[in-house]
């Protein structure tokens, strides 16, 4: 075992009303977004965690102005013809996020620009969005003709273009609708299931003209939005690790404060809700174009089931992790398919995630695109994260339910996307 673990005591109960940090996702989005517009847009509630951190430092070394007050951001942007040649590489750090979306706004700019980051996202794949890319006119070239980064871009002159994802990627999706903005001609995207919607929420709220229908964006080039002033709900993603908990420990009753409940981030709730969890969606409202509601868990009892719904997985893909953990505490046996996504992201999640349950004593085993779980007792141990944030805190979750200590290699690693994890977690955590 490293120096660098954290260890979880079993505990007897779960309780307390908590408030997540604002979303991941949609915080990207409303950087990008800002910095397109020309004006001053106003971010309340954005997430500071090292992902979001990753977007402000090369969206700065573009020439945007942005000020960081707390969790507050004030963007100053002269439009996305003001942007500026980077001096130095920009770096992605962990984030495909902000590698994948910033990629087509690069793309729309006459300039030379490179774009890296660490071993982690320089496995990851990106000819998902330099392929079409490429095909609007941008010149990109990186390891494995543009697959890997580190990748070069030198933009300008793009038109728009009729493309069909291959692969479900919001992020994908959005890189090329921000594309848009710098080019000529009419934009039409179709994915091949439904994926997050926030982008379009949010050019939408912005003044942006754009159709969705059967799974397609249309949207005429060149359009710029406006200036935002907005409100991030809470992470739905962050929101999942404390429904996990309270559905599985020994008593529990929790209640988490205005969560996102996007229909394109929940497929959890639809899934856990199939295995038997009762959870309730209180004070559901509308703030900034978000769908947001207060989620009410307690401690049920669950069964294993079988999940090869593909649009259902891409809605609850992030959360596949600690659907993991559920599904470890569940009396039968649980199956996870159509989930290959996973083997790209910030780690091997398939193959952790089994290494992770074997470790703690339950019976588990990979497929080529999942997983099958049987039900049985966390008995604790010790599990690597392999420096994933996510798979670092659903095995955190896991010692609620766990008969002895639970050790987490490299736990660090929360701090890419939520660094105020421990101290909520011990407001809940009643030994």
């Amino acid at each position: 075992m490293n120096s660098n673990y954290v260890s979880f005591q079993p505990l007897e109960r779960l309780e307390g009303i908590i408030i997540v940090p604002g979303d991941k996702s949609i915080s990207h989005r409303a950087l990008f977004i800002s910095s397109l517009a020309s004006g001053i847009s106003r971010i309340n509630n954005i997430l500071i965690a090292e992902d979001v951190l990753s977007t402000i430092v090369c969206l700065r070394m573009l020439g945007v102005d942005i000020e960081l007050t707390g969790n507050s951001v004030v963007v100053k942007s002269g439009g996305i013809d003001s942007f500026k040649e980077p001096v130095g590489v920009l770096n992605a750090g962990n984030s495909g996020t902000t590698t994948r979306i910033i990629l087509g706004i690069l793309s729309t700019r006459n300039f030379f620009s490179v774009i890296t980051g660490d071993d982690s996202l320089s496995s990851r794949p990106m000819r998902r969005i330099t392929a079409p890319l490429m095909i609007m006119g941008a010149s990109i070239d990186g390891r494995d003709n543009g697959n890997y980064l580190p990748v070069s871009v030198r933009g300008g002159g793009l038109k728009g273009i009729n493309y069909n994802m291959p692969v479900a990627s919001a992020q994908v999706k959005t890189g090329l609708i921000l594309a848009s903005t710098g080019a000529k001609g009419v934009m039409s995207i179709k994915e091949p299931i439904s994926t997050r919607d926030h982008t379009e929420r949010m050019l939408k709220a912005s003044g942006v003209n754009l159709k969705t229908e059967d799974n397609t964006i249309e949207l005429s080039c060149s359009q710029k939005p406006l200036p935002l002033n907005t409100v991030i709900p809470g992470d739905f993603s962050s929101a999942a690790f404390f429904i996990g908990a309270a559905l599985i420990a020994k008593e529990s009753d929790v209640l988490i404060k205005g969560v996102g409940i996007n229909h394109g981030r929940t497929g959890l709730l639809d899934i856990v809700k199939s295995m038997g969890a009762k959870i309730e969606l209180l004070n559901e409202r509308y703030e900034t174009g978000e769908s947001v509601a207060d989620i009410h868990i307690k401690t049920a009892k669950l069964k294993g089931i079988v999940i090869d719904d593909k649009s259902l997985i891409v809605r609850s893909i992030d959360e596949i992790p600690v659907l993991a953990v559920i599904a470890a505490c569940a009396d039968g046996e649980t199956v996870i398919r159509h989930a290959e996504e996973l083997r790209v992201k910030e780690s091997d999640r398939i193959k952790a995630v089994v290494e992770g349950l074997t470790a703690l004593g339950i019976k588990a085993k990979e497929l080529d695109d999942g997983m099958v779980i049987q039900g049985g007792a966390i008995k604790g141990g010790t599990v690597d994260s392999h420096n994933d944030h996510r798979i670092a805190m659903a095995f955190a979750i896991s010692s609620v339910a766990s008969t002895k200590e639970v050790f987490i290699n490299d736990f660090n690693a929360v701090g890419i996307s939520f660094p105020e994890f421990m101290d909520i977690f011990n407001t809940l955590r009643h030994l």
